[in-house]
């Protein structure tokens, strides 16, 4: 991990935010874009993490976009993170998931709701570095408390600027 020195908080920045800013008509477009402002503006005292599989997600969604018929060209995924310092979190050994599985395990009593391996991987991250995980996802939504904070970009408040 990068030192990035103190900060007032730690957030992993969960994919459904980055997809709903490039849809303008998406339901929750303009909470997620003032959250990337508040980032923005907030430069210095909030940390953004993220796994790898971040990008593949975002760019995933912007090639179905760019390819629907009259859709109007997304920003590019680029553009969207300019300025904000997304720190990759990579898993890099299995005892590192055997350990959430353990913890994930023990806080809910064996009794998690059942999530795709991609929210696993967030929540994985966000339970790595001690942040608060930001998402649209419903799914993911339920799962706050369980291993880290869980809650929607409207609901994230800190310092900005």
């Amino acid at each position: 991990m990068l030192d990035r020195g103190p900060v007032d908080i730690r957030l992993v920045l969960d994919s459904s935010v980055l997809i709903a800013v490039m849809k303008p008509a998406e339901a929750h477009h303009s909470d997620a874009s003032d959250f990337l402002d508040r980032v923005h503006r907030a430069r210095g005292s909030v940390a953004l993490y993220a796994p790898p599989e971040l990008w593949l997600e975002v760019r995933v969604a912007a090639q179905k976009m760019e390819k629907a018929k009259n859709a109007a060209r997304p920003p590019g995924v680029n553009d969207l993170l300019e300025g904000l310092p997304v720190e990759l979190v990579p898993m890099t050994r299995v005892e590192e998931i055997d350990q959430f599985f353990e913890e994930l395990g023990r806080r809910t009593r064996g009794k998690a709701p059942f999530a795709n391996a991609t929210d696993l991987v967030y929540l994985w991250a966000a339970w790595q570095v001690g942040a608060t995980l930001i998402t649209l996802d419903g799914g993911l939504l339920k799962y706050h408390g369980m291993v880290c904070d869980v809650t929607r970009p409207q609901d994230a408040y800190f310092r900005a600027g």
